[in-house]
């Protein structure tokens, strides 16, 4: 079962925020948000990482942007200890590079990876009130685990409400 999230209504335009899948056995199965949507969020940062021995790699290599609901807006653009509020979503994408220009730059190529966390206390407690979805290209679900594919390392990051982005200023 499907169940729908709707952003708002205006006239004979419906815009779709997000969908919560569940499997029939009743356990969640994705979240995401529709590219047309979040692109029209704030975005918080872009990020390429070019070189192998950087820790993140693999397998976050390339070109990526994240974006923020505005009900997380202000909370991002905190420094140091910070906590969102339930209804944030943050949306990263990852994109292959393809020089432009005759290999003067890069710009993004394939989509790699569509990740979201989703801030809801009661739902994650698990997972300190976040929910983690990932998809590849083709997307396909790469979150199996949400404490060991993700928390575990956001973890990492738990005085900011274990988000590694910081606005950019």
């Amino acid at each position: 079962m499907r169940k729908l999230l709707v952003l708002g209504v205006t006239g004979a335009t419906i815009t779709l925020l997000a969908f919560y899948g569940r499997s029939t056995a009743g356990e969640e199965t994705g979240f995401k948000v529709d590219p047309r949507e979040y692109r029209s969020w704030n975005h918080v940062k872009s990020m390429v990482i070019f070189g192998k021995d950087h820790p993140l790699y693999n397998p976050f290599w390339g070109i990526h942007h994240v974006y923020v609901n505005d009900r997380g807006l202000a909370t991002i653009k905190k420094t140091g200890k910070r906590r969102f509020p339930d209804g944030t979503v943050l949306a990263v994408v990852f994109y292959d590079h393809r020089p432009a220009d005759g290999n003067t730059a890069y710009v993004e190529g394939l989509k790699r990876i569509e990740a979201f966390m989703v801030k809801d206390s009661k739902r994650y407690k698990e997972t300190d009130g976040w929910g983690y979805y990932a998809y590849d290209g083709k997307g396909r679900s790469l979150v199996k685990d949400m404490v060991r594919d993700c928390h575990s390392c956001h973890s990492q990051v738990r005085d900011r409400d274990f988000v590694f982005s910081v606005w950019t200023r």
